[in-house]
This record gives C-alpha cells, structure tokens and sequence, in this order.
C-alpha cells in the first residue's frame, strides 16, 4: 500500500523516546509537530531544553513509576510530569489489579490533577475486568492505555472498550500497516473503525513510539501519512486523532506566548 508523502499535517506525538544525550544546537523541530510527549530516563531534562529553545512547540514529559506508591512516597514522579508511566507489567501487575483498593494512595495522588496514568496491560484479555474496576473506582483519575502494541492478538478489542469510561484514553501505538508491522492494511483499518465505533475518535491520542531521533529523521512519516489518508476517520476525527485530543488534554494557559510583549 502507498501513501502520499506531500506536506504532513500538524500531529501531537504523544510517545516520543527522549535523546540521552544532549543537543548541541537548537533542535531540528519536523514539518508539522505541535507537540510532543518525552518518555525514558533523560525526558525532563529533555523536555526543559526544548523549552527553552522552542518555546511555542508543546513539550510534555511522562516520567516512571515501578512501584503503586502514593505522592508521599520518594519514588513518586514530580508533578511537572504530565503522565506517570507504571512500569509494573505482566503477573505483577495482574496481582495488582485484583486489589483495587491498594490503588487508592496512586489514584488518589493524580485524582483530578489532569495528570494521566499510563497502564502497560499484559497481552489477552484476562487483565480487562481487574482493570475495569480500578478505572471505574478511580473515576476522577485519568488512564492511558496502548491497545495496539500486541497486534492483532486476542483479547486487543477490550482494551479498547476500556474508553467507555470516560476517564480513559487509548493511543495509536504499535498501529501501522506497514514492514514489520504485525498488522496488516485491511486490519489495522478494521481496529480504527472498530475505535471509532466503540468508543469514539475522542480518545485516541496519536502516538509513533518511536525515538527522537527517528522522529527527527522523518520515520514516522508514514504513519503519520496513512492516519492523514485513512477512510476510517472523517476529516473532524482525523484532526481530533493527530492533534485535538492531545492539546484539549495537555495544553496549559502559559503555552500561548503568541502575544509580543512591547
């Protein structure tokens, strides 16, 4: 399948890997990037230097969390983060999520803070209903989940119905019909209708996953280039998917510096 590679149109990446090391000059900023979202261990530090250098841009950061500990607790990410990443996965976090009240000093730490929970579910569906309980019990704090990352597997389609509640978000991550890619064009246009038919396109948060430098380099531009083209989304859903969604949620009243101040 080929996609149109003409000017790309303005995307919030919401999963970008932060550079280790950094920049020497002022950052190359590619066509159409409003904003993104930092993660991995340097993404504060890169975060505070893109500020400085591009200020108009929206730079975000997630920092992680491997523990279900509340605010008051030293491995509790800053409250610069807009997104605390739960690195607990797997059986662990299956035990976990059979004790929602255990949640609550986490929950209760970002609870109507506009700071978003990023939940890694295991593949399958055995986890859905522990996490069912903890959003639904956890109302006013915000979720994030990747139900793509596994693939066309079983189970991918109640993750995504965890977006009926209204406090969870669902990103792109891992859905691109392309090399290497485990899902396939009929596919991964079937699972963003699916979204859209669900949950509705209001949720879904662009998100490449890729490194910065990737990013940098133009490799995300055919995801970004079949998201522009898909007959999934009318064009209302398209802008809300690559753009909207990500500054009505993490867009703040200090990033208009549109204004000269005489």
């Amino acid at each position: 399948m080929l996609y149109t590679f003409g000017p790309m149109v303005s995307c919030f990446d919401c999963i970008v890997r932060a550079p280790l090391e950094p920049a020497q000059e002022e950052p190359y900023v590619p066509e159409g990037l409003a904003g993104a979202i930092f993660f991995g261990p340097a993404s504060k530090q890169r975060r505070e230097e893109f500020e400085r250098w591009l200020p108009r841009t929206h730079w975000r950061h997630a920092e992680e969390l491997d523990k279900i500990v509340g605010e008051t607790n030293a491995r509790f990410p800053s409250r610069s983060a807009e997104v605390v990443d739960l690195t607990v996965t797997g059986d662990e976090l299956d035990d976990w999520l059979r004790s929602p009240t255990e949640w609550w000093p986490l929950c209760e730490s970002l609870r109507g803070s506009g700071r978003m929970l990023r939940l890694h579910l295991p593949e399958g569906a055995k986890s859905v209903a522990g996490a069912k309980q903890i959003v639904r019990r956890y109302y006013r704090t915000r979720f994030w989940i990747d139900p793509f990352v596994f693939g066309p597997t079983f189970g991918w389609q109640g993750h995504v119905r965890l977006a009926q509640y209204e406090n969870v978000y669902l990103t792109t991550c891992g859905l691109f019909p392309g090399e290497g890619s485990p899902w396939g064009p009929d596919a991964a246009e079937e699972a963003l209708r699916f979204v859209v038919g669900e949950v509705g396109a209001s949720v879904l948060l662009y998100g490449s996953g890729l490194a910065w430098e990737q990013v940098a380099d133009g490799l995300d531009r055919p995801v970004r280039a079949w998201l522009s083209e898909t007959k999934a989304f009318d064009d209302d859903e398209r802008k809300l998917v690559l753009e909207e969604n990500a500054k009505a949620l993490f867009e703040r009243p200090t990033d208009d510096l549109t204004a000269d101040i005489p």
